[in-house]
């Protein structure tokens, strides 16, 4: 089974931030490739950085690309919703462009990899502050309890359940006011409730933040690294 990472790297500040990603990850004895989801025209000054394997062109074209109309849902939401499609390793780790690889990922891989689901995410079983607190009036209005969904982390392994995963995403996205889902970031539909949704759906839950050791979050600039 193929193993690696793909990151969304959408202009050439996102690249750069992918770049240094990635040298953190091989600091950590982690050779497992990367790919990068890139604008065609890019792919040169990706190249020149001589530390990713893979380059996927993003072409949108579809009627899905047609409803996104801010930049967070054309350049981070439409990508997320199509991940499935952008797969070249049969299990992958996903994550924000913006982070450091503080240990070696062996742990996380292994531990992922024993996992019955092919689809994992972080967040939490409860969080009635979650989503501007407006969190129970959305799991209200689907009908079903609704858990706290990040979207800074997946592990995807192919499957034919990422195909249902995304697909009934997608449906979220078009039915995103309807589940009373707020537009509170930027102006725009965000992916992370969306993921919620699908997760609450297929009665799944993500991997509590505290459940296991893959991400911390938000340090300031005094937080020295690596860190506990």
């Amino acid at each position: 089974m193929s193993k690696g990472y793909l990151f969304i790297a959408l202009g050439q500040r996102y690249i750069d931030e992918c770049q240094l990603l990635t040298n953190t990850i091989r600091k950590q004895n982690d050779n497992r490739p990367v790919s990068l989801l890139i604008h065609p025209e890019d792919e040169q000054y990706a190249r020149d950085k001589g530390i990713f394997d893979q380059f996927i062109h993003f072409t949108p074209s579809d009627e899905l690309w047609n409803h996104c109309h801010t930049g967070f849902e054309k350049f981070c939401l439409y990508p997320r919703l199509n991940f499935h499609n952008y797969l070249v390793y049969d299990e992958t780790i996903i994550t924000d462009s913006d982070m450091i690889c503080q240990y070696n990922a062996d742990h996380v891989w292994d531990y992922l990899t024993n996992q019955n689901l092919p689809v994992r995410m972080l967040g939490r079983k409860s969080d009635p502050n979650w989503h501007w607190g407006q969190i129970s009036e959305v799991s209200l209005a689907f009908g079903k309890h609704v858990p706290h969904v990040h979207g800074g982390f997946f592990y995807l392994r192919k499957d034919s359940f990422l195909n249902d995963f995304f697909e009934y995403s997608k449906d979220v996205f078009y039915k995103y006011d309807d589940y009373k889902c707020k537009r509170f970031f930027r102006g725009g539909k965000v992916d992370e409730i969306i993921f919620a949704i699908t997760h609450a759906h297929f009665d799944m839950w993500p991997v509590e933040f505290d459940e296991y050791p893959i991400m911390t979050f938000n340090y300031g600039p005094n937080i020295q690294v690596p860190s506990k």
